[in-house]
């Protein structure tokens, strides 16, 4: 349920005014969190960000969604900690990924790339989507959830 949740969040975000919702708007690189902003620098250095929008919705705490030349798109919450990282044409960054969870990927999962990682809001729980097809789920702390 949560993917689907989260699919219908992105295709509305892309699709633009398609989809028009009162509660999204664009905005201008300046609006969005200065974190946000340094994280997608730091991690996607060849890359430009197309849009930007935000989320004002209730149950969205008003998230801010940019999105990348490649199609990547990384949703932040109100402070630009990141939510949603969907690199699905590439991959998301393994240094974008916790310590742990990249030793446990390197173990049991070798030369698998992470193609979609999401957070929890309520819980920090972090799922992680491989480009094999691989859904897999880890607690706050990094230890996965069989």
């Amino acid at each position: 349920m949560k993917k689907f949740f989260f699919a219908i969040i992105a295709i509305a975000l892309l699709a633009g005014t398609a989809f028009a919702d009162d509660n999204i708007e664009e905005i201008p690189l300046k609006k969005v969190p200065d974190l946000g902003l340094r994280m997608v620098k730091s991690y996607f250095p060849s890359n430009n960000v197309v849009k930007a929008v935000k989320n004002k919705s209730k149950d969205m705490k008003n998230r801010t969604c940019v999105m990348l030349d490649n199609g990547s798109t990384i949703d932040f919450d109100k402070d630009g900690n990141w939510m949603i990282v969907d690199c699905r044409n590439s991959s998301v960054p393994m240094r974008m990924v916790p310590g742990k969870i990249q030793m446990y990927l390197s173990r049991s999962h070798p030369g698998a790339d992470v193609v979609y990682m999401g957070r929890e809001i309520k819980n920090g729980d972090i799922t992680l989507l491989l480009d094999n097809g691989t859904e897999l789920h880890f607690t706050n702390e990094h230890t996965l959830i069989p």
